[in-house]
C-alpha cells in the first residue's frame, strides 16, 4: 500500500443530487477496506492513478480547511456527509486519528452531520459525537450488504463483521443519536437471497435503525474491471449468472422490479417505513430545524 500525504484547499465539495445531503467531505481518497464491488473506485481517475486500494491519499489539513469552510460568510449551515466516496472510519484512521478534529470542528461551528460508514471505530468518538448530537445533531448511516461471514470476509475482507455494525447502531441509540442501514450493494445472485435480505432487516430493527435503504450494485467505470476479476477467483460460476444482467453500469430493469418487491415484503414484516429514501431525506432535513431550534 502507497500512503500519500496531501494538503487541500477546502474540505467540502457540492454535488447536484441529494442523498444524504448536497455537501459531501472526504478525509481521505482510496479505501483500505478493499470492497470488491466499491462504487468509488471512478473518483481516483482525477488524481492519475487507478489504485483506489492501494494508493491512499491523507489529507493532513482537512480540519483546518474545514473551519475555513465553516468560516466564510457564504455558509448556511447545511448538513454535511462524511465519507461520501470513502469511509472515513477506515483501517488507516486508527493511525491518522483524522475524524475526531472533524467532529470537534463540527461542534464549534454547531453545524450537522451525517456519518456513512463500515467501520466500529467510530464508537471510538462517542463523546465527541454525542456532544455535536446536543449542539447541532448527528445522524448515522451503516453500511450493511451481507450477515453470512464466509461472504462478508470475501467481499469486504477489511472491514467489520457486519453483526458488530449492527450493534453499533443499538450502542449510538442509547445515546439518542439515529441510525440507519444502507442495505448496499446487494449483489445478484449472491446476497439477494430471501435468509440474508431478512436477517439484515431483522437485526437492523432489533437494533433500532430507523431506516433501511437497499441498492443493487451498480459498476461504473474501472469497477465493472475490478468486481469481475475478484468475482473469477472467489466465486467460481457466478460471473455468468451476473453479466447479463448489466449491459451498462446498471442492473436491468427486470431485475429490479422483482428485487424491490420482494423488499417491499420483508419491509412490511418488520414495520419499516415504505418511504425509505425520501424518510432518510426527511430524517436529515431534521437536522436542519434542529440546530436552528436549538
Amino acid at each position: 500500500m502507497s500512503l500519500k500525504e496531501i494538503t487541500c484547499k477546502t474540505a467540502l465539495h457540492y454535488h447536484d443530487r441529494e442523498f444524504a445531503s448536497n455537501w459531501d467531505l472526504n478525509i481521505y481518497r482510496g479505501c483500505g477496506h478493499r470492497c470488491i464491488y466499491c462504487f468509488a473506485q471512478y473518483s481516483h481517475k482525477y488524481l492519475d492513478t487507478e489504485q483506489f486500494f492501494d494508493d491512499i491519499f491523507i489529507k493532513t489539513n482537512v480540519a483546518e480547511a474545514l473551519s475555513a469552510d465553516f468560516s466564510r460568510r457564504s455558509w448556511t449551515g447545511d448538513p454535511v456527509n462524511i465519507c461520501g466516496v470513502t469511509d472515513g472510519y477506515q483501517p488507516l484512521e486508527k493511525e491518522y486519528v483524522l475524524m475526531p478534529k472533524i467532529i470537534e470542528t463540527f461542534i464549534r461551528h454547531r453545524n450537522p452531520m451525517i456519518i456513512t460508514t463500515k467501520s466500529t471505530l467510530l464508537l471510538r468518538d462517542i463523546d465527541l459525537l454525542k456532544e455535536l448530537n446536543k449542539v447541532a445533531g448527528v445522524n448515522v448511516q451503516v453500511s450493511v450488504s451481507a450477515l453470512d461471514e464466509i461472504i462478508r470476509k470475501k467481499t469486504e475482507p477489511f472491514a467489520p463483521p457486519s453483526v458488530e455494525r449492527l450493534g453499533m447502531i443499538g450502542e449510538l441509540n442509547k445515546w439518542g443519536i439515529p441510525c440507519g442501514v444502507l442495505m448496499m450493494p446487494i449483489i445478484p445472485h449472491l446476497t439477494d437471497n430471501i435468509e440474508n435480505l431478512d436477517a439484515i432487516f431483522k437485526t437492523a430493527k432489533e437494533n433500532g435503525a430507523k431506516t433501511i435503504i437497499p441498492q443493487v450494485l451498480h459498476l461504473r467505470g474501472n469497477a465493472k474491471n475490478v468486481f469481475f476479476n475478484y468475482v473469477r477467483s472467489l466465486f467460481p460460476g457466478l460471473e455468468s449468472r451476473i453479466k447479463p444482467l448489466y449491459n451498462g453500469a446498471y442492473v436491468n430493469k427486470n431485475y429490479l422490479e422483482t428485487f424491490y418487491q420482494k423488499v417491499a415484503s420483508i419491509r412490511k414484516k418488520y414495520n419499516f417505513p415504505s418511504d425509505h429514501r425520501e424518510n432518510f431525506r426527511n430524517e436529515c432535513r431534521r437536522l436542519d430545524t434542529q440546530l436552528k431550534l436549538l
